[in-house]
C-alpha cells in the first residue's frame, strides 16, 4: 500500500525559513515545526536561492506579472511584423503591375543612375 506523499503549505514553509534567518538552529526550528531536518535544509536552499519566490506550489503563480509583460511585448512584435508584411505584399503587388524596364545588351533602356559620366578634363 502506497502512503501519500506530504505536502507542506507555502507558508508552513516561508515561516519555517523565517525562523532560520531569525538565528535558530535547524534541529530547533525542525522540532518546533515537527519536520525533518533534511527537509529543511532542502528548503532553504531554495529559500537562498529563489528568495520570496521559492515554493510557488502547484497553482500560484508568482510570475504571472512577468508574463503579462512578456506577453505584451510579443504582441507588440506580432503587430510590427504584420505591417511588415502588409508593406512587403504592396510593394510585392507594385512590382508585378509595373516591372521595371530590362536593360538587353546594353542598350539605352538601363536606368540613367547606371549610366557613367564622362571624365572631366584635368587643366
Amino acid at each position: 500500500m502506497l502512503v501519500p506523499r506530504q505536502q507542506y503549505s507555502r507558508e508552513l514553509k516561508i515561516a519555517a525559513m523565517r525562523e532560520i534567518d531569525s538565528g535558530k538552529g535547524i534541529a530547533e526550528v525542525a522540532r518546533m515545526y515537527q519536520l525533518s531536518p533534511k527537509r529543511l535544509e532542502t528548503w532553504k536552499g531554495e529559500w537562498r536561492a529563489k528568495g520570496e519566490l521559492a515554493f510557488p506550489g502547484k497553482s500560484a503563480r508568482p510570475q504571472t506579472r512577468l508574463d503579462a509583460e512578456r506577453i505584451a511585448e510579443l504582441e507588440r512584435k506580432i503587430g510590427q511584423q504584420t505591417m511588415e508584411i502588409e508593406f512587403l505584399k504592396k510593394a510585392l503587388r507594385r512590382f508585378r503591375e509595373h516591372p521595371l524596364p530590362a536593360a538587353v545588351n546594353g542598350d539605352a533602356v538601363s536606368m540613367s543612375k547606371s549610366k557613367r559620366r564622362p571624365k572631366r578634363a584635368q587643366p
